[in-house]
């Protein structure tokens, strides 16, 4: 539907139809038939009838329920079963349309809808029907359309239903309006949940995006949820909200911006503003894999990219697509996709996926069969590169080569048949003497990601082109199974060094220090707090350190932040019983801490050591208490230590 803003090209015409009450219209003994027609076992039939029509309804009025009548035609909505048969439904309408333009020779199809034969688009109720803007054809539609009312009882509603026009005359819209009677419409429309457009995407057009981000972020009481809380909700809800039109369009970078911007002031603001310099670490290093020192949230852009990959490597792999066939016949014809120009009457979603070919060109790979489906010029099937980089169009025509050859068709009998002039003239191509067809398999396309061939996924295709950062080696003793998530937090900005103690802040203005007093250690005044002051060489935190050391079975481990950590890293990937409560043990102590010298600086208020120290083994008991152990001496001793019984504990290292 590109162009259909403009005025020129063949009329043609599209109906947007809606289905009044589509699944629960649909008429059993209509159903039967299709089952049947399909080819279905005749037992299968009756069990798929007997789950549609037994069931009976009751209505609640008022919170209370009455009657009790049985259905007499319809398919359930939210009965697992419904979609499917709905669309064996829908794909009656298909067969008639099909069929009738086969014997209707006034029929003319839609402008580029021929060679596939598309009339009609449908995904279960959402139905779309294209022909030429003639009054024969909009009646042909309107015929079909009647027969199979008939036929099932699904009825178009005139109401709901729009039609859209290019380059039709008045006289000829006002004849095909009389005939099916729709609301003429407007781009964009709504259509599987995005909005079809007739030109290029506009931020406007995307802004349902950043609404229904709003929307979910509104709802959530944001005070009340630790900075681990809000991780998950990025993670799980919010980065899951814009992936469906991120596999549809390559959204506006405005967009991909204010998305970011919302998860971002998610994250870091309590309040439902965000005030700049409330992010203690950039974006762009959060948004790495926790491997990595980030926080495993994927960029909006680069899932984007990575999804829309996936378009060119079905383009790429010939899938068995219409969509596919559609490309083939009318994007790119007898052109390679590498070199298909970007011509300027083309779509704007075709552009844009022409666009990321330079990210593409490096990973997509040949895995060499018998070569008769990997292009001798212009695809990556040695170390060389396409060799089109190399040798010119003009030089391989010269040499009595197609431009469209395969490598099957310039390696025959065991050789490369080129010209021994283009081995002294392209002195690398010797280096493809070692290449051997194999000719009982076929060509394989594979993603190379740096030097490793894999089967492509979006996944791979995201790690390939997201930013990198140097991974770290605290990351076991951070994010582990079963840990507490908002220790793993606090644990994660300790390891940063991202926590605002005081040296940090005196560093960004010197001038406040008047302000601050000199900000001595609010846990035990003899000094400005640091991270490795406050964990654990404060006299403070070294009390309550000494205190549970030894139920983390680190009797010997002083109080240095540096040497638990180091001792943790030693046995960061270990999946023992003692190993997990000694990591649980540290990152409570260190939360409890940090919570210890926020209520002393901003509520004035104190525990003495005692009272930390049960705080801490309260919450380990509580988390050990809910984790499953396997059974074994050293798991017996662990649970007497901390006082739980056998029936209490029950899934990690033993």
């Amino acid at each position: 539907m590109h162009n259909y803003h403009r005025s020129y090209g063949p009329p043609r015409c599209a109906f947007k139809v809606d289905i009044q009450k589509a699944y629960d219209t649909v008429h059993w003994s209509f159903l039967k038939d299709v089952l049947v027609g399909f080819g279905f076992h005749s037992k299968f039939v009756d069990w798929i009838m007997t789950c549609v029509s037994t069931p009976a309804y009751s209505l609640c009025v008022n919170g209370e329920v009455h009657g009790y009548f049985k259905g007499r035609r319809g398919l359930r909505q939210g009965d697992p079963l419904s979609p499917y048969l709905f669309t064996l439904v829908m794909e009656t309408l298909t067969c008639i349309l099909q069929h009738a333009s086969r014997v209707d020779s006034s029929f003319k199809f839609h402008n580029k809808c021929e060679k596939q034969r598309i009339i009609n688009l449908c995904f279960a109720d959402d139905l779309f029907l294209f022909a030429s803007g003639d009054v024969h054809s909009a009646s042909f539609i309107m015929d079909s359309l009647t027969l199979f009312t008939n036929m099932s009882g699904l009825v178009p509603s005139i109401q709901k239903s729009t039609a859209f026009f290019c380059n039709v005359s008045d006289h000829v819209r006002e004849a095909i309006l009389n005939v099916l009677p729709f609301e003429e419409g407007l781009f964009p429309v709504r259509y599987l949940g995005v909005p079809l457009i007739s030109t290029r995407l506009l931020a406007k057009d995307c802004n349902v995006l950043v609404e229904r981000m709003e929307k979910r972020i509104g709802n959530w009481k944001n005070k009340l949820l630790s900075f681990a809380g809000r991780l998950q909700l990025i993670i799980s809800v919010l980065s899951a909200l814009h992936v469906y039109w991120s596999s549809v369009f390559i959204l506006p970078a405005s967009i991909i911006k204010e998305l970011e911007a919302k998860m971002r002031n998610f994250l870091w603001s309590q309040e439902a503003s965000f005030h700049r310099g409330k992010a203690k670490v950039a974006w762009s290093a959060i948004c790495v894999p926790k491997y990595e020192g980030g926080l495993g949230i994927r960029r909006v852009g680069d899932v984007n990219k990575a999804l829309m990959a996936s378009h060119a490597w079905s383009i790429l792999n010939k899938r068995d697509s219409l969509w596919v066939a559609w490309i083939y016949s009318y994007r790119l014809k007898q052109c390679n996709f590498w070199t298909c120009r970007v011509v300027a009457n083309c779509s704007w979603s075709w552009r844009k996926l022409l666009q990321i070919r330079p990210f593409l060109r490096n990973h997509i790979w040949s895995d060499l069969g018998d070569g008769k489906n990997t292009s001798a010029w212009y695809d990556y099937w040695s170390q060389l590169g396409p060799l089109a980089n190399y040798i010119s169009s003009r030089v391989i025509t010269n040499a009595g080569f197609m431009l469209n050859a395969k490598v099957a068709d310039v390696h025959l009998h065991g050789s490369w048949a080129w010209p021994l002039e283009w081995r002294n003239r392209f002195p690398s191509l010797n280096q493809l003497d070692s290449i051997h067809l194999q000719p009982n398999s076929i060509d394989r396309l594979r993603w190379k990601d740096g030097d490793v061939m894999k089967e492509f996924s979006s996944s791979i295709a995201w790690h390939s082109c997201r930013s990198r950062e140097q991974e770290i080696d605290w990351v076991n003793i951070v994010w582990f199974a079963q840990c507490i998530p908002r220790h793993a937090f606090l644990m994660w900005l300790i390891m940063r060094r991202k926590l605002l103690t005081q040296d940090i802040i005196l560093q960004w203005d010197l001038s406040r220090r008047k302000n601050m007093n000199m900000m001595c250690c609010l846990l035990y005044y003899e000094n400005v707090d640091s991270h490795e002051h406050l964990f654990f060489e404060c006299s403070f935190s070294s009390k309550v350190w000494l205190m549970v050391r030894e139920k983390a079975g680190m009797a010997n481990v002083d109080q240095k932040w540096s040497s638990i950590v180091s001792w943790l890293k030693a046995r960061g990937r270990s999946k023992t019983a003692a190993h997990f409560v000694s990591k649980l043990v540290v990152g409570a102590t260190a939360y409890v801490i940090w919570q210890e010298r926020n209520a002393r600086l901003f509520r004035n208020q104190t525990r003495p050591p005692d009272t930390i120290r049960d705080t801490i083994f309260k919450t380990i008991r509580y988390k050990l208490m809910g984790v499953k152990f396997r059974q074994c001496s050293n798991v017996a001793r662990l649970r007497g230590a901390w006082g739980i019984g056998e029936d209490t504990v029950s899934d990690d290292g033993g």
